[in-house]
């Protein structure tokens, strides 16, 4: 048997190791096997069935899909496993034990993405409105807006009615950057933190849901009562409940595989349903991990520190209503980030990782 030919045998012996479950390394296998396959599975996708193994497991359908399923994304082709025959050209064979964690989260994703479309978005539970209510729409902050308005929601308290009013929610800058960041990795997708932020200090502009100025303004040309609320101690009172619980904020690591799947799923289906699906299907069955979110680097806090206080000056002379002090909006320097700003590649493929060993993620929580 030639060399290229064993070399083949025994990898097709460690595809059959990983799908039984096992957890040698590829440099340390010797083992062989039959073809069970036209090609090989790629270096990337035996080495996340083996980190899955090494997590606890996956059943063998599960198995089957990590080993055929695409990398989606601008990183490397599916790579060959080093000691097997290859092509001269393209990329080289690989230990795949040396892969970093971001080409093993690719296929992570791809299989997640699938997961979600095949999940569907529920069917949305019928609360009776109680007719008494204050209407108020929310706007602002979105991740704060989504918050208060799912919480009401569930409580007969929808958005709308007799008598609506907009309350524009904001805080702090930094804070509503990373909310309005990590929102759109659950609606739509965004580029990174740190990309989608300097796409935004080169503009020299803010994201228009937290440009509370532009956001009030747009309410008021269509003759709506507009109220700013940047205390949100006082918001309570504003909507007539007791109190609102704090808002969850899911961590950086979160926020991005849930960017990546986005991607993904995007290729898969219509950009509405993609919304929908992210929203409404991903986000509340995310798992809670002990990453904090995103914070802003210390390079950004600049033109962040200018730009809240020209809202801040906004806000002042623009005659309607602000509950709090317009000078909240501007970040403290208490504030500056003491971890990370943005999460590495390992926590995030950790949670994938987590997602996809973890089957009951799946269940609505």
């Amino acid at each position: 048997m030639s060399s290229s030919q064993g070399g083949s045998a025994r990898a097709w012996g460690w595809v059959a190791h990983l799908r039984a479950g096992g957890t040698t390394p590829w440099l340390e296998w010797s083992g062989e096997a039959q073809p069970t396959a036209r090609v090989l599975p790629g270096a990337q996708q035996l080495e996340l069935l083996r980190t899955l193994n090494l997590a606890g497991g996956i059943d063998a359908a599960l198995a089957d899909r990590v080993l055929t399923a695409a990398a989606p994304g601008r990183g490397k082709p599916d790579l060959a496993l080093v000691g097997v025959a290859s092509s001269p050209y393209g990329p080289q064979p690989v230990d795949p034990s040396l892969l970093p964690a971001d080409e093993l989260i690719r296929v992570a994703t791809s299989v997640l993405a699938e997961d979600v479309v095949a999940l569907g978005v529920p069917t949305p539970v019928r609360h009776l409105r109680r007719v008494w209510h204050r209407g108020a729409r929310l706007a602002g902050d979105p991740l704060e807006a989504a918050h208060v308005r799912d919480h009401l929601t569930g409580r007969g308290r929808p958005p709308g009615g007799p008598g609506t009013r907009t309350l524009v929610l904001g805080g702090p800058l930094d804070q509503m950057l990373a909310d309005v960041w990590t929102r759109r990795c659950f609606e739509r997708g965004s580029g990174g933190w740190l990309e989608w932020l300097r796409f935004w200090q080169q503009r020299g502009d803010l994201p228009p849901r937290i440009d509370l100025a532009a956001v009030a303004d747009r309410h008021l040309a269509r003759h709506v009562q507009v109220t700013v609320v940047l205390d949100r101690a006082r918001l309570p009172s504003l909507l007539g409940v007791r109190r609102l619980p704090p808002p969850v904020r899911p961590g950086a690591d979160a926020a991005e595989l849930s960017r990546r799947i986005a991607t993904v799923v995007g290729l898969l289906v219509p950009p509405d349903e993609r919304a929908d699906l992210m929203t409404h299907t991903l986000l509340p069955r995310m798992p809670v991990t002990g990453t904090p979110p995103v914070t802003l680097p210390a390079e950004h806090r600049g033109w962040v520190h200018a730009a809240a206080e020209r809202m801040a000056r906004q806000l002042r002379r623009a005659g309607y209503p602000v509950v709090g002090d317009p000078a909240s909006l501007v970040p403290t320097e208490s504030a500056a980030p003491a971890a990370p700003t943005a999460p590495s590649g390992q926590l995030v493929l950790d949670l994938a990782v987590r997602m996809l060993v973890e089957a009951h993620w799946k269940e609505t929580t």
